[in-house]
């Protein structure tokens, strides 16, 4: 299974990098000689350079094993998508990587139309996209959750027991549906949030008869950023016994302090606070939020 997995991800590699075709793999297809910790310090140090991996990877089947994780830890989804749905994710799962992914990222405009949204999940695509087992980091842009509210579970459950990690930027949603979703993440410890986006249709009634999903950990770091909610902690603290985040940044994000700082008080080791120097809030951000210029 890996030399087949190996020699079809070899092919597209090749292909990716203009290079010829490999022969049709042997049992025989020689392995590195060097020890498998010292070929693990090399791929390491090439973690950041994705071309100079991949050409690595192409070596031979144990320099192919130790680079695979490296080279599909992150997936990033973006408009390029949506000319087949998500069918680009068969191609990933027919070749056995879909574990490898530990971080999906889902790039989109706040201020066009919106591709991430139930319609661009059919039967097959929405069976590809719940393959995943292993991820634990979402960096979503411009979600619009409402569109999946009260059916998320149907499109995110798979995530619920690894992922440890969200990122936010501009959800489309209510204050309550941003918590119901946060909720489906029982595993859930930081969360990252930047701004927010309130053009949605009037859901008052259907917030009402929104539960929580689970009760999530939340005691890793807390960062918002033009945040202004105080319905969504306040729904999340009485859903999960209080919240235990032990790191909180906040830029311009002052009337959620005060509940945050009353909910976290036993548990809260590092405070700090952007309240007016919002280009260095901003740069602060943009190393791990996919936030759009536009």
């Amino acid at each position: 299974m890996v030399t087949g997995v190996w020699h079809r991800t070899k092919v597209k590699i090749n292909r990716f990098l203009g290079g010829p075709l490999p022969e049709a793999c042997t049992a025989h297809e020689p392995t590195c000689p060097l020890p498998y910790e010292i070929t693990e310090m090399i791929i390491a140090h090439l973690t950041h350079d994705p071309r100079t991996l991949k050409a690595c990877s192409l070596t031979c089947r144990s320099w192919y094993i130790v680079a695979a994780p490296y080279i599909h830890h992150t997936l990033i989804l973006g408009k390029v998508v949506t000319r087949g749905g998500l069918k680009p994710l068969s191609k990933l799962r027919g070749l056995g990587l879909m574990p490898l992914v530990q971080e999906v990222r889902v790039k989109q405009s706040r201020d066009l139309d919106n591709w991430f949204v139930p319609r661009a999940f059919g039967r097959r695509s929405l069976h590809y996209f719940s393959a995943f087992t292993n991820v634990h980091t979402l960096k979503l842009q411009a979600l619009k959750i409402y569109r999946f509210i009260p059916q998320v579970e149907r499109y995110f459950e798979q995530f619920s027991p690894t992922l440890r990690s969200i990122v936010l930027s501009y959800p489309h949603c209510s204050p309550r549906q941003l918590s119901h979703f946060l909720s489906l993440f029982s595993n859930l410890d930081d969360v990252k949030i930047w701004g927010l986006c309130t053009d949605v249709p009037n859901v008052a009634a259907l917030d009402t008869t929104l539960t929580p999903l689970s009760a999530p950990k939340l005691r890793g770091r807390l960062a918002l950023g033009i945040f202004s909610w105080v319905e969504t902690w306040t729904h999340l603290i009485a859903s999960c016994g209080g919240l235990r985040f032990r790191h909180m940044e906040l830029c311009t994000s002052v009337s959620c302090t005060p509940s945050l700082l009353e909910a976290c008080a036993e548990t809260l080791e590092i405070l700090r606070f952007f309240a007016t120097d919002h280009s260095r809030c901003m740069s602060f951000y943009m190393g791990d939020l996919p936030i759009d210029s536009n």
